[in-house]
């Protein structure tokens, strides 16, 4: 995994949550029930995505940390730190 991911993966581990710099991508840790299996479950949403009806508004489902790496190289449209 690279530091960027790395960096992510324990953001997310520690808050719950990420929202990037210009705030259009979120990931929140997904809300799960006392029967869902017990691995890490993100929602993933870009606010770009959603006005283009590329994503549904609600996010897209994540299933674990390299799910959320994936999501977020897709959907960065460009951004420069």
């Amino acid at each position: 995994m690279r530091s960027d991911d790395d960096l992510l993966v324990r953001t997310l581990a520690f808050s719950g949550s990420y929202v990037s710099d210009d705030g259009d991508v979120t990931i929140r840790r997904s809300p799960g029930s006392a029967f869902d299996y017990s691995g890490d479950r993100f929602v993933g949403s870009c606010r770009p995505c959603v006005r283009a009806r590329l994503i549904p508004p609600a996010g897209a489902a994540l299933l674990d940390a390299d799910a959320v790496a994936r999501f977020m190289a897709t959907h960065s449209h460009g951004e420069v730190d």
